[in-house]
């Protein structure tokens, strides 16, 4: 709940440490995927990498979602397989429309309304990677492409500034994507690709600048205006710190790259935990970050690493981003 949420009581309401961690997530998506897009040899090829970094891990995830809930539904096997939530739940999420209710599993829950509550930002962050791809016809013009995603950083962080009630209201005709998150999570998306179209400032320089956000950013919290100081705080943070060579955290990347596993799974984690053992707040923070790092580790060497390979072998010339 976000009143339990450490980062909501010390900001006074401003942030919670759920959505902090979805702004990241976008904004060092949009400094990797930018580089991949300028690196691809087509549109085929960045939209085939994306393809394969995006779904083999979802669908594993939603099928180990869909035999474990069945335990919680109370409902026979052919009852659960034939009712209408755990079809729209498959079929739905695989395709990047997300719902969140499988009849009668969770309902018992402190937070009943979601199996997964994580999914809701993985359709944004593709419609990000199409929106990003119009980019690739002009990759070679650096200095347009730093005005074009400066024009779209100011206008898309303005708009959710200025028009957040009416953005509540609008939804894409298309894709049900709703305005107010477009807006808001395109900016942090699109200050993640700025970042890599300029060259990487010295790591003196980027210690400095880290240093800098992270005060703007805590003084925020405190004293307020943090939904304005985020929008250039937090890329520059994230960014700065992120692309630094940090020996206590440099060992984690030699077992592999967890974090989108840790994203999948870790909502689903804790409402499975919290419906098998009713546990206290601290006791759900221990026992979540024991299971879903596993089931992060899981994830990358069973799927998303095989899936990597696959498309190394089909493209042997392309990134491996």
């Amino acid at each position: 709940m976000r009143e339990e949420d450490l980062l909501f009581q010390f900001s006074h309401g401003q942030a919670s440490l759920s959505h902090t961690g979805v702004q990241g997530f976008l904004i060092i998506s949009g400094f990797l995927i930018a580089k991949s897009l300028f690196r691809s040899q087509g549109l085929l090829d960045y939209y085939y990498k994306r393809a394969l970094r995006v779904f083999p891990g979802l669908w594993a995830m939603l099928g180990i979602t869909l035999i474990v809930c069945f335990f919680f539904s109370g409902k026979t096997l052919l009852g659960y397989l034939t009712h209408y939530s755990t079809r729209d739940y498959a079929i739905y999420n695989a395709l990047l429309k997300t719902q969140y209710i499988i009849d009668g599993v969770f309902s018992n829950n402190p937070y009943p309304d979601a199996v997964n509550g994580s999914l809701w930002t993985i359709p944004y962050e593709f419609f990000f990677y199409i929106v990003l791809s119009v980019c690739f016809f002009i990759r070679t013009h650096t200095r347009l492409l730093r005005w074009v995603f400066a024009g779209l950083f100011i206008g898309l962080a303005s708009l959710y500034l200025t028009a957040t009630p009416s953005l509540k209201a609008f939804q894409l005709p298309f894709w049900p994507l709703q305005g107010q998150h477009l807006a808001e999570l395109g900016a942090f998306f699109i200050s993640g690709a700025i970042w890599a179209l300029v060259p990487m400032p010295t790591v003196k320089i980027r210690r400095l600048l880290a240093l800098v956000a992270a005060v703007a950013w805590v003084t925020s919290l405190l004293l307020g205006g943090y939904s304005y100081v985020q929008f250039v705080a937090l890329p520059v943070l994230v960014i700065s710190f992120g692309t630094l060579n940090t020996p206590m955290l440099s060992w984690v990347r030699n077992y592999g790259d967890f974090s989108y596993g840790i994203y999948l799974y870790g909502f689903f984690v804790q409402q499975t935990l919290m419906a098998l053992f009713q546990l206290s707040l601290l006791e759900l923070m221990t026992a979540s970050i024991v299971v879903t790092y596993g089931c992060g580790a899981l994830s990358w060497h069973l799927i998303e690493k095989q899936a990597l390979r696959f498309k190394l072998r089909m493209q042997p010339s392309s990134p491996s981003l």
